[in-house]
């Protein structure tokens, strides 16, 4: 990589070091969580959060919860959902529709279809993968990255004054662990993840579009989870739910190893709102309950 020199005041951390991962536990998740303001409860041995008005998750969606443990932990709500440890799963009325790598210790080049293998030796020749330590990289070169994305998408794209008051969400932290792709030294994209207990969670992913030709999207899951391997700590890595609108995207992710599954989940919608939700929310409807409204259905 050109410019190392340019690179030793910034806190970063090579890919290939060991044990840089590590997770939460659930209570630990729970304090990051009211930091950012969110409502916490405490219920039937585990934490849950408010993730929009009146619906209800726990904070490790992937905790598995008894069929006794997974009920709302506010009487009145809108809705809820938890996922059922194999004990239980027969008693789900709905599941959680993800892209799970559930074997991390056996990740490796193998793991990624043809395609994939080929791009991320692309992206070795033409960037470099790290873990940043402190929030310096993104503060400067953050918003570009972003505002690239975005508009790729058809996106809102918002001021770079908001962009840096908002970026406390995502700076690296020993709750939020961030990778970075960088092309002689300009940041092309990046990636925030989190960890509870035995599950780690790719949340944010953005791409500069002009990077897109060096494969960073690749470079950046496949270093993540070998950082997670070697931490010898987690057992699985949820990358998103599965989109059935975005199918290239939900191909990428398989070809990535991370194949989609339905985890066994209890879940619950207001009986007044759900056929709104259905008709007019159907992606969010599937990604709540694993039901895919029927094409036309209202």
């Amino acid at each position: 990589m050109k410019g190392d020199e340019s690179m030793t005041n910034l806190q970063i951390r090579q890919t290939n070091s060991a044990d840089v991962i590590l997770p939460m536990t659930e209570a630990a998740a729970a304090d990051w969580y009211r930091q950012q303001g969110m409502q916490i409860f405490y219920h039937q041995g585990h934490y849950w959060k408010q993730t929009k008005f009146g619906f209800y998750e726990p904070i490790n969606l992937l905790a598995r919860l008894t069929a006794k443990q997974a009920t709302c932990p506010k009487k009145i709500h809108l809705g809820f959902r938890a996922s059922l440890c194999e004990a239980d799963a027969a008693t789900a009325n709905g599941s959680i529709p993800i892209h799970l790598l559930s074997d991390v210790e056996s990740y490796n080049l193998q793991s990624l279809s043809a395609n994939r293998r080929n791009h991320l030796k692309r992206c070795h020749k033409r960037a470099q993968i790290l873990q940043l330590l402190s929030p310096d990289l993104l503060e400067e070169q953050g918003y570009d990255v972003f505002y690239s994305a975005t508009i790729r998408f058809g996106g809102k794209v918002i001021p770079k004054k908001v962009y840096l008051s908002q970026l406390a969400k995502h700076l690296p932290s020993k709750q939020r662990y961030v990778f970075a792709g960088l092309i002689n030294d300009k940041l092309g994209g990046y990636m925030t993840t989190y960890v509870v207990d035995g599950t780690a969670y790719i949340e944010r992913a953005l791409l500069a579009t002009e990077a897109l030709s060096a494969y960073i999207g690749t470079g950046l899951v496949f270093e993540f989870v070998q950082a997670c391997r070697r931490s010898g700590k987690i057992r699985e890595i949820v990358y998103g739910y599965h989109t059935p609108k975005d199918p290239a995207l939900s191909t990428f992710k398989e070809g990535m190893g991370f194949p989609v599954r339905h985890i066994p989940a209890k879940v619950a919608v207001h009986p007044l709102i759900d056929p709104i939700f259905r008709w007019r929310y159907s992606s969010a409807y599937y990604f709540l309950t694993g039901k895919y409204p029927m094409a036309g259905k209202k």
